[in-house]
């Protein structure tokens, strides 16, 4: 055993800490696969999608508004900030693929452009 000295939120702890053998045992774990979900497919021409992971908290386009490259397209959460999402190409917005309030991934189309 050996006996450490932690300090926790200003206040010291006294730990002691025992040295296990790799040998005093083992476990085999079988690992599950997990469903993985498919992102969502834009349908049209080329889409405008998710720079980061987060949840979507605002939509800043309708379908039939012509955007410009940098346009604000929608407001992604994550980590507590909102990130805006511009458009890196500019054209009329076809379709809306997701909503306010939905978790989308990295990558994942959020609006489709003509």
């Amino acid at each position: 055993m050996k006996t450490y000295r932690v300090k926790v939120n200003g206040k010291v702890y006294e730990v002691e800490l025992e040295a296990v053998s790799e040998k005093a045992g083992s476990v085999a774990v079988e690992a599950k696969q997990e469903a993985k979900s498919e992102p969502v497919k834009a349908t049209g021409g080329q889409s405008v999608n998710a720079p980061i992971a987060g949840k979507i908290v605002a939509i800043k386009v309708k379908v039939g508004d012509t955007i410009k490259v940098g346009d604000v397209v929608a407001v992604v959460e994550a980590m507590k900030l909102e990130n805006e999402v511009p458009s890196p190409i500019a054209g009329k917005v076809a379709s809306i693929v997701t909503k306010v309030g939905n978790s989308v991934n990295n990558g994942e189309p959020l609006i489709t452009l003509e």
